[in-house]
């Protein structure tokens, strides 16, 4: 009997042991997870791309459509009048040239020298990059796969434009004559240019900061001195009712025969520590202001701005509405003069024209 018992218990725990080995089979086509790997998976962090067709078609998402541009596209006029030109040559180097409200879809313009009576004197093909920086209305024109030589090399009377599809968008005329040199050792011909240049000038201010400083820029020539100036130092003064209430703090030295461009900013000489003018320094009083411009300390040239319940008064040209637009010139400008994109800034420009 017991040895009935004892194989009994031997068949049972065999069986137990068969039983366990099987539990612990890895079960085909069912993975076990591994050590710290969820159970189930997750959902990607990202849709998962759609199905391309396999019949030969393509499948294209069209944009959302956007309003039309509400505004008609523009080249902001300081950066045609900066435009680097060659006295000896008697020609332009084209580099960048800001657009105001690009539109949409556009890649090419061109920049064009013609004559005021029509035909072409010279043109370079243009690219456009936008946006300029963050500021979505803007954009950069620049010459596309040339190096943006314009060269006229003639006395007369021209137009420099910007046209897209043949038609132009801004123009600045402007004349060009030859000009011999007064110093017998070194004689030589240059080519001066008469045009907006020794008109126009324009208060501007950082758009929404009231009390940045004020900045005027404008443009001088050794031409408008009066005749025998030696050593020319020239400074700005503000006036308002007659009375002098700011100043350029340091003179400049004007150097070219061609236009020279200034880009200044003034203080209160009377008081005791150095305080800029704001544009806010400007507004608080209604009324006609002056900005003189003083060679050696006498007068030769004044641009005549106001005031009018409490805002500094636009140039007709700047606005919105402006006829013919090729005529326009853009209220705002973004200030790429740092050179690095993170430094540009809005700018609000208030144009003037020289009494």
């Amino acid at each position: 009997m017991k040895h009935f018992v004892s194989k009994a218990c031997i068949f049972l725990l065999a069986l137990a042991f068969s039983a366990a080995a099987v539990a612990g089979q890895r079960r085909v086509g069912v993975p076990r997870p591994r050590p710290n790997q969820p159970s189930q998976p997750t959902q990607p962090s990202s849709p998962a791309p759609a199905t391309v067709p396999t019949d030969g078609s393509r499948q294209t998402v069209e944009p959302p459509a956007s309003g039309s541009q509400p505004y008609k596209p523009a080249i902001e006029y300081q950066f045609l009048m900066e435009m680097r030109f060659y006295e000896n040559q008697g020609g332009f180097l084209v580099e960048d040239l800001e657009v105001v409200f690009p539109p949409a879809g556009l890649k090419k313009a061109t920049f064009v020298v013609s004559r005021a009576n029509g035909g072409v004197v010279t043109q370079v093909p243009l690219r456009l990059e936008t946006p300029l920086a963050s500021y979505t209305a803007f954009g950069m024109l620049k010459p596309d796969a040339v190096a943006g030589l314009a060269p006229i090399g003639e006395a007369g009377d021209y137009v420099l434009s910007v046209q897209i599809d043949g038609q132009p968008i801004t123009s600045l005329p402007f004349s060009m004559k030859r000009e011999a040199s007064n110093d017998p050792f070194n004689p030589k011909n240059t080519f001066v240019r008469e045009g907006p240049w020794r008109d126009l000038a324009h208060f501007s201010v950082v758009t929404d900061e009231p009390d940045s400083h004020l900045e005027f820029s404008w443009w001088t020539s050794l031409r408008e001195l009066p005749p025998g100036t030696k050593s020319p130092m020239v400074t700005l003064h503000v006036l308002y009712g007659g009375q002098e209430i700011a100043a350029t703090r340091s003179p400049v030295v004007p150097t070219q025969t061609d236009w020279q461009f200034l880009r200044q900013e003034f203080h209160f000489p009377t008081e005791k520590q150095v305080r800029w003018m704001t544009m806010a320094d400007i507004t608080k009083r209604d009324g006609e202001y002056t900005v003189v411009a003083k060679v050696n300390g006498k007068p030769f040239k004044s641009y005549k701005a106001e005031v009018r319940g409490g805002q500094l008064q636009r140039h007709p040209r700047n606005a919105m509405n402006m006829e013919p637009h090729t005529a326009f010139i853009s209220p705002r400008q973004v200030d790429t003069s740092s050179r690095t994109s993170s430094r540009y800034s809005m700018r609000d420009t208030y144009w003037l024209r020289k009494n």
